[in-house]
C-alpha cells in the first residue's frame, strides 16, 4: 500500500504503517503539482491531505485511490464532485481539535481585551506602559456579549469556555441547538442582530459558496465601534480588505486572525499594518496533543478501509 501526503509539513509521514510506501508532496506556489509528483499520485492507495488542493487532475491520475483523508475539518480544498464521480470517499476529522481551537480563540479574545501583546512589546522596549494601556482601555470578558457565528463542534467548545467567564452568549447558525441553548444559556439570533449587539464576534463556519465573504464592509459597519472580531475558521469568510479599512478607520476596536484567504500571508498585506490586530499563522488547532489525536484518527480510518469497513466522517456522497 502507498500513502501520498499532500502536506506543507512532512513530519506526519513518520507515522506511515510499517511496510507501506509513503511520499510527501507539497503543491507549487500556483497550487499545481509537478509532473514528477503526479506520477507518484498515480500509485497512491490513500491521499492524506492538509490544505493542499486536491483537484480534478489529482483524481484523474490517482486511479488506485481508496480514500482521501483530510487532516482537519474544512474540506473546501478538495473537489468533492470529482471524488464522487470516481467512487472515492473523502473524510474529515470534525472533532479532533475542537477544544484546541476553542482554547486558541479564548486566548485571542483575552489578549485583545487586556492588550497583552501591546504591553509585552512596550515592556521589552524598556517602558512601563501602564498609563498607555489603561488609557486605551482594558476590559473584562465577564458580562460581555459573545456572538458565535457557527455553533458546530468548535463553536460549542467556545461557548462552554466563555460561559465559565460569565459571558452572555448569542449565536447564529443555519440550525438551532436547543440542548446547547439550555446548557449555556445561548440565545439564537439572526446574524444581523448578533453583529449589532455583540461585544465580541467569533467565526466558526466552514468555507462554502454561502459563507465566502460573509463578513464584509456592510457587516463590519453593523458592529459596535468597541467590538472585536475573531476568525479561526477560514480566511475567505472575511473580506480582508474591508476589515483592514475598518480597523484603520476605527469602525471596530480590534481583530484577531489565525486564518487568511491566501496563506502564507503576503509580507505587504494591509492587515499587517493595522492597529490593534493579532495575527497567528494558522496554528489554532496544531498543539502536540491535537496532532497526536489527528494521526490516530488518520490511521484508524485507513485501517477501516483496508479491512473493507466504512470510513468515519465521510463528507461526500457516492
Amino acid at each position: 500500500m502507498k500513502i501520498v501526503y499532500l502536506l506543507r509539513n512532512p513530519g506526519i509521514t513518520s507515522r506511515t504503517p510499517e511496510g507501506w510506501q509513503s511520499v510527501f508532496i507539497p503543491a507549487r506556489a500556483d497550487g499545481d503539482y509537478s509532473e514528477e509528483n503526479l506520477r507518484e499520485v498515480e500509485e497512491a492507495d490513500f491521499l492524506v491531505v492538509g490544505l493542499e488542493p486536491v483537484t480534478e487532475t489529482i483524481f484523474s491520475r490517482a486511479r488506485r485511490l481508496k480514500l482521501v483523508q483530510r487532516l482537519g475539518v474544512g474540506h473546501d480544498n478538495i473537489d468533492l464532485k470529482a471524488a464522487a464521480r470516481r467512487g472515492v470517499p473523502v473524510c474529515n476529522m470534525p472533532d479532533f481539535n475542537a477544544a484546541t481551537v476553542a482554547e486558541h480563540t479564548l486566548m485571542l479574545i483575552l489578549a485583545l481585551l487586556r492588550r497583552v501583546f501591546e504591553s509585552t512589546f512596550l515592556m521589552k522596549a524598556g517602558k512601563w506602559p501602564i498609563a498607555n494601556v489603561v488609557a486605551q482601555g482594558i476590559y473584562d470578558l465577564r458580562g460581555k456579549t459573545l456572538g458565535i457565528i457557527g455553533l458546530g463542534a468548535i463553536g460549542q467548545q467556545v461557548a462552554k469556555r466563555a460561559k465559565s467567564f460569565e459571558a452572555q452568549i448569542r449565536y447564529s447558525d443555519t440550525h438551532r441547538y436547543p440542548e446547547v441553548e439550555a446548557e449555556f444559556g445561548a440565545l439564537f439570533v439572526p446574524l444581523q442582530d448578533l453583529l449589532q449587539r455583540s461585544d465580541i464576534v467569533t467565526i466558526h463556519l466552514p468555507l462554502t459558496d454561502q459563507t465566502r465573504g460573509l463578513i464584509g464592509e456592510t457587516e463590519l459597519r453593523k458592529m459596535k465601534p468597541t467590538a472585536i472580531l475573531i476568525n479561526t475558521a477560514r480566511g475567505a469568510i472575511v473580506d480582508e480588505k474591508a476589515l483592514a479599512e475598518a480597523l484603520q478607520r476605527g469602525l471596530i476596536a480590534g481583530a484577531a486572525l489565525d486564518v487568511f484567504a491566501e496563506e502564507p500571508l503576503d509580507p505587504g498585506h494591509p492587515l499587517r499594518r493595522c492597529p490593534n490586530i493579532l495575527l497567528t499563522p494558522h496554528i489554532a488547532g496544531q498543539t502536540r496533543e491535537a496532532m497526536e489525536r489527528m494521526v490516530g484518527s488518520m490511521l484508524e480510518n485507513i485501517n477501516r478501509v483496508v479491512r473493507g469497513e466504512e470510513p468515519l466522517y465521510r463528507v461526500n456522497h457516492i
